[in-house]
């Protein structure tokens, strides 16, 4: 029974590292990071000691790879943030990696709307084709 509402409290020490990371990035770094970061999701065991931190850069692979260098540099200060605004028995390791769900979801976005203008592109050209043979039926008849 003690198990019991785990996965709701790791699930909700997951949004509150999540949002406390996100706010240490708007207002207590210092220096600037290459291109858009944003904290897609924070997984975390059980135990909540250690914190899986998934970052979605918006530019290049060189700034995304740049973004997470300095961010697994700075997990110090970053873990210290979050020991002072949250209080928790322990405060988690974090570690950062990169988040491929955003790549994937713009990747099948792309595609989709290529799907779309080669669908429209042929419905034009079957429109073209029975107005055609229309016409052709037409100048039959008239004969």
């Amino acid at each position: 029974m003690k198990n019991m509402g785990d996965g709701r409290r790791v699930a909700r020490v997951e949004r509150e590292i999540q949002a406390t990371i996100a706010q240490f990035l708007l207002r207590g770094f210092k220096s600037p990071l290459p291109g858009l970061v944003t904290v897609a999701s924070v997984k975390m065991p059980a135990d909540l000691r250690a914190a899986k931190v998934y970052i979605s850069v918006l530019g290049s692979d060189a700034q995304k790879n740049e973004a997470l260098e300095i961010l697994q540099d700075r997990a110090f200060e970053i873990q210290n943030f979050i020991g002072k605004e949250l209080k928790m028995r322990y405060c988690p390791k974090l570690t950062f990696y990169a988040d491929h769900a955003t790549d994937q979801v713009l990747k099948v976005e792309k595609i989709l709307h290529e799907l779309e203008l080669e669908r429209k592109a042929a419905g034009a050209d079957s429109a073209e084709r029975s107005e055609d043979r229309g016409a052709e039926t037409e100048e039959s008849d008239d004969e």
